[in-house]
């Protein structure tokens, strides 16, 4: 898949000669196309929230970027194997103070190692059966860029947790089906990679700018420890005072914009995903789902917590014969967060500190005592934030 010339490749790998006046004037055409709900106008004709998405007209700030991209996967309790379900490549200019939010389609065409014929090289497949590496080179020939600076990646259990914190705490669950549903939008997975993005659109905005105190630190280092990533708190730190120092402040909208890649002309809806807001969705997919007779995400909580107990109590009884047997059952659950998916707070912590200890003894007993302090750092993290709830 070849880019236009004239693409978007990382500033960062051209001479960066960006003067503040060059930046300024940059800005100003930034600002005078996008409007106040981060859409180009001169790329989106809008009417009554809903939008015509173009291929071209998009800003193109200059300097330095940063790029990260954000991976939302789809594996089953203990699995390590993951299909990227969610895919968006988030770009921070930091001379320009605007961030560029590139959602791509999980049916999207990409090398997966199968036959053509199967119809299963898709994006999705190719971070399940080739491994990380291979599906951020996926990435960067979709998105047109050079390369992927930070990687962030989380499942089911992980997005929970992640809602809450962003104060989702009492519909976080219903929150995520809206932002996995397809199947009640004329548009389906259009829309739905589209309403992802917006969503991080609109945290992003609501956030911002209380990422520079106590209560954001403590979030932020918690959200950090919540997912899979190679992106440290300093690394996040920087960037958002790189942006906070250029112009980027809740207060201005039109410094963050969607775009989807590969480029397609589609229209789509405009949602505003506050709380309120995402329980009439909610509500919608419901009737439009249950007229089609399907259930877009069918949420199972009871069963989940079954499963989850059994693998708890399975470990628990191996535990006095072999530490190792008891870390290859708990590991990756451990790394999914898997506790954070149970809705009863009292249980989710009893679960979570059952798990955490068996690993931490575990891991002692197989004189591992740096991956044991890694798990009771993180337990301590969540604690502190549920602490301050």
């Amino acid at each position: 898949m070849g880019c236009p010339s004239g693409s978007d490749s990382s500033p960062r790998d051209q001479h960066i000669h960006a003067h503040s006046s060059q930046s300024g004037e940059q800005n100003a055409k930034t600002k005078g196309r996008v409007n106040a709900d981060g859409i180009d106008t001169v790329t989106f004709h809008v009417t009554d929230s809903t939008v015509t998405l173009r291929s071209s007209g998009f800003p193109m700030p200059s300097g330095r970027v940063v790029n990260v991209m954000v991976t939302g996967v789809d594996s089953r309790l203990g699995d390590p194997m993951g299909h990227a379900d969610a895919n968006h490549l988030i770009r921070f200019f930091l001379d320009s103070g605007c961030v560029e939010i590139i959602s791509m389609p999980r049916d999207t065409y990409g090398d997966a190692g199968f036959e053509d014929s199967t119809g299963l090289n898709r994006l999705t497949n190719v971070r399940a059966n080739r491994g990380r590496n291979t599906y951020l080179k996926a990435i960067c020939e979709i998105a047109c860029v050079s390369h992927v600076d930070y990687w962030v990646e989380f499942g089911f259990s992980q997005a929970i947790g992640l809602l809450e914190l962003m104060g989702y705490k009492e519909n976080a669950s219903g929150t995520l089906r809206v932002l996995r549903s397809r199947q009640a939008y004329s548009a389906g997975d259009f829309q739905r990679v589209y309403n992802q993005g917006q969503f991080i659109r609109q945290a992003m905005l609501r956030a911002f700018d209380q990422t520079d105190n106590i209560v954001g630190e403590l979030g932020l280092r918690a959200s950090l420890a919540i997912v899979e990533t190679n992106m440290t708190y300093e690394a996040c730190e920087q960037i958002l005072d790189e942006l906070r120092a250029h112009g980027f402040s809740s207060e201005d909208p039109t410094r963050i914009w969607v775009r989807m890649k590969p480029a397609l002309v589609t229209k789509l809806k405009v949602y505003s995903f506050d709380q309120a807001n995402v329980l009439e969705i909610n509500k919608e997919i419901s009737h439009k789902i249950g007229k089609l007779g399907l259930d877009s995400v069918p949420i199972t909580e009871e069963t989940y917590e079954r499963r989850l107990a059994r693998l708890i109590e399975r470990a628990a009884a191996d535990s006095a014969r072999s530490a190792g047997s008891v870390v290859r059952l708990l590991k990756r659950p451990f790394e999914q967060r898997a506790w954070l998916q149970v809705p009863d707070l009292a249980m989710r912590s009893a679960y979570r500190d059952r798990m955490c200890g068996l690993l931490t003894s575990s891991y002692r007993r197989m004189k591992n005592p740096d991956a044991a302090k890694r798990i009771e750092d993180y337990v301590q993290i969540e604690k502190k934030v549920n602490a301050s709830r």
